[in-house]
């Protein structure tokens, strides 16, 4: 369970923290998939993690991952994170907000032979989408 926490870990220190998306290729399955909100369909293979990253890093250049909790049973490990950064840059057809957004979510990742196979993700969207003025903030 520690070798999986650790290859988990790397996702969010080497990937998404410091963008080398080319740990990927040691840490995702080939045949990866990922359950992401606001993807129209699953995320399937590394290239498309990496491409998903890369957008996601030009829109928030700053982003920093932060985790809460990992929690780890058999092949799955858990993780509560927190996301920051500040939009300056386009993210899927948004122009830049300068806005800062702070933003919790909760993953769940299964590990086979060695390799994340699959991640099922949840993450306050609307909370995102409010903080960058996306949405009216509700009364």
């Amino acid at each position: 369970m520690t070798d999986n926490v650790a290859l988990v870990s790397r996702i969010w220190n080497e990937v998404w923290n410091r963008g080398e998306l080319d740990a990927c290729d040691e840490i995702l399955a080939v045949d990866y998939i990922g359950y992401i909100p606001g993807q129209p369909e699953p995320i399937r293979g590394r290239e498309a993690f990496k491409q998903m990253v890369a957008a996601y890093r030009a829109g928030f250049p700053d982003v920093h991952l932060t985790v809460d909790d990992v929690f780890a049973e058999g092949d799955r490990v858990a993780v509560r994170w927190m996301s920051r950064g500040t939009h300056t840059g386009s993210l899927m057809g948004i122009p830049p907000t300068g806005h800062a957004m702070e933003v919790m979510g909760i993953s769940l990742f299964q590990v086979v032979d060695g390799m994340v196979a699959k991640e099922w993700e949840g993450f306050d969207t609307m909370g995102m989408m409010r903080q960058l003025d996306m949405v009216p903030a509700m009364a």
